[in-house]
């Protein structure tokens, strides 16, 4: 019923725990589906020896236009209608992939299922835990609450028909432009729950664009590519939480709990 999706590139040093990590969670119907774009250092050798192993791993090396094209073939490939995505140097939490199955089992078409991103450093300590709730534009344009990574996540391959691929010359924020488009079209549940691990490897294209200062850059580019399509309401919204600066977190929770407010003027809290 689900299919993981791993999209891999010379990454010989983390493909055994990304395998692995699928594989100590493996059901009757789970499909691994590794998507190497031709690597060179070893990668290619290691998933063979694996996949001997584990026949639920099915793998295509070739070239590929980047993360994004390998991302999409993996989608056309996928057997099952439940995907999910697992970069090789990510792994799931013990349990997810069954939470997820459990979930999908009875849930409506179309739906997208999240849960908590556990943050780690390269090594292995945790630095945070991403809670991306509530799953809004707004939210994410103002204080990026979004899904820290796609290994939080897991979803009918079904959406893709309504909004569309990754984008393939996107090679940084794919995952975010693709999740820009969900609300409104998905059924989104969140379950506060870690299901995956997202480790901050230095190296990594992602952690290169921070250390450099673009990341925040490379996000608005992609917001600005959605503000049209903002509701009057939602740019309403968005407007005036700006407006509220670094402040905006306490306001508005005493603005959506207002009994806390009361306790707290009268020294109940």
């Amino acid at each position: 019923m689900i299919t993981i999706i791993s999209p891999v590139f010379n990454a010989a040093s983390f493909i055994q725990t990304c395998i692995q990590s699928v594989a100590d969670q493996y059901f009757e119907g789970l499909e691994h589906l590794i998507m190497d774009g031709g690597s060179t250092d070893g990668t290619q050798e290691l998933i063979r020896e694996m996949a001997a192993c584990y026949p639920h791993i099915r793998w295509v090396s070739e070239k590929d236009k980047g993360q994004s094209d390998a991302m999409n073939k993996g989608i056309a490939l996928a057997q099952n209608p439940v995907i999910s995505f697992l970069n090789a140097d990510d792994r799931y939490e013990p349990g997810a992939i069954s939470k997820a199955l459990t979930f999908f089992r009875t849930a409506p078409p179309d739906s997208f299922l999240v849960g908590n991103c556990r943050v780690l450093r390269e090594d292995g300590s945790e630095y945070m835990i991403n809670k991306p709730y509530p799953f809004d534009q707004v939210s994410f344009m103002l204080d990026y609450n979004f899904p820290f990574n796609p290994s939080a996540y897991f979803y009918h391959k079904s959406l893709h028909t309504k909004v569309g691929m990754y984008e393939v010359d996107d090679h940084l924020t794919m995952d975010i432009d693709f999740l820009l488009r969900l609300p409104g079209k998905a059924n989104i549940e969140y379950v506060d729950s870690v299901l995956g691990n997202y480790v901050m490897v230095a190296n990594s294209k992602t952690m290169k664009e921070i250390s450099a200062g673009r990341n925040v850059e490379n996000l608005h580019q992609v917001f600005n590519k959605y503000l049209p399509n903002l509701s009057a309401g939602q740019r309403i919204k968005l407007t005036f939480l700006k407006k509220l600066g670094k402040n905006r977190g306490w306001i508005m929770y005493y603005v959506n709990n207002p009994e806390k407010l009361l306790n707290k003027i009268r020294g109940k809290e």
